[in-house]
């Protein structure tokens, strides 16, 4: 009986330990630990299985960098910085570039030459679209200068530009598929799942850029808060599907409306979801010609819904443009009647 209470508290003292560890770490220092562990253990294979002309100290010195470039980001969690991530990305290239310049036998330089598609999805999963593709232009140049340096390499076995080719190909393919997914993934993030309009999270990130842009141009930056008046109602005749029609429907229009294009704010303005049936416009211009294009709209739509309408002053933070919009749609909406839709 000791024995089987003192089994289960070491697995719960196991179990705590995991998920403190667990919590200080993120994606970018589990990725940072793995690939250097990858590598490390290709060494420990080299070692453990011999081959000619096996330069062991060179290896074991290797091994130690890695083991060590493995156990900091874990070590360090959280506090990992991006930066060392890039120390680490020019320590493997060096170490490749060493492998294929003085290596003698296929082994060691097909090992080098499979690191190129990890680090490539690694740059093209955490590091801006820019640093990452010149990063990986600098790994296919050092491999092109390394096939005009090393015509020798694959030493018969294997033509080199295949070798080489093959290698740059698989990178190119894993750096382009990181960054795909990293953008449809940050692209969902910041859409509401059921109308696909912005969420709060996508307003915030796209709303200042849009500002940005807007006043380059010198353009005026116009916000409205709208709410359905009856949506209650709506849901009571037709049920949540008919809500979930009006909204996805009202959400079609004021993309329109805005002329709004695509998830980003490079052209036209922004439809966002705050919550049940509160929805915020951004739309470039001024506030009467908003106010006239949701007149209008309005007067159109199956549904019936309230708007509040300010304009964004320079330096004006989102939150203070929609506490002044929301107050303009308290006040337009029929049981206040107290007038204006337009924040002054």
């Amino acid at each position: 009986m000791r024995r089987r209470r003192a089994g289960r508290y070491m697995l719960h003292d196991a179990r705590d330990a995991w998920e403190r560890f667990n919590r200080r770490q993120t994606p970018f220092s589990y990725m940072s630990g793995a690939i250097p562990l990858l590598l490390a253990t290709v060494f420990v294979s080299d070692l453990l299985i011999a081959h000619p002309h096996l330069n062991r100290v060179t290896v074991s010195l290797w091994l130690v960098f890695y083991t060590v470039a493995t156990v900091l980001p874990l070590a360090l969690g959280t506090r990992y910085p991006r930066w060392a991530g890039l120390v680490m990305f020019t320590a493997i290239e060096a170490w490749s570039t060493y492998f294929l310049l003085s290596s003698i036998h296929v082994h060691a330089e097909i090992n080098a030459l499979l690191e190129l598609p990890l680090v490539a999805l690694y740059i093209g999963w955490f590091y801006p679209g820019l640093l990452g593709r010149a990063l990986i232009v600098f790994g296919v140049v050092r491999l092109l200068l390394v096939l005009q340096l090393n015509p020798d390499l694959g030493n018969g076995v294997s033509d080199p530009r295949m070798l080489v080719g093959y290698a740059i190909l698989v990178a190119l393919f894993c750096f382009e598929g990181a960054r795909t997914v990293r953008r449809q993934l940050r692209r969902e993030a910041c859409l509401d799942s059921l109308t696909g309009a912005l969420n709060r999270r996508g307003l915030r990130e796209l709303e200042g850029s849009l500002r940005k842009r807007a006043s380059r141009r010198g353009e005026t930056v116009t916000v409205a808060m709208l709410d359905f008046d009856d949506f209650k109602g709506v849901n009571d005749a037709g049920g949540h599907i008919a809500g979930d029609a009006a909204l996805t429907a009202s959400v079609r229009a004021w993309n329109e409306l805005v002329e709004r294009r695509g998830t980003g704010a490079k052209r036209g303005g922004l439809v966002a979801r705050l919550g049940g049936d509160e929805f915020v416009l951004v739309f470039r211009g001024d506030a009467a010609v908003a106010e006239e294009r949701l007149r209008q709209l309005s007067a159109g739509s199956d549904f019936a819904w309230s708007w509040g309408i300010a304009t964004a002053e320079t330096g004006e933070t989102l939150d203070a443009v929609l506490a002044r919009a929301d107050a303009a749609l308290y006040r337009s909406k029929p049981e206040s009647g107290r007038g204006s839709p337009i924040a002054r």
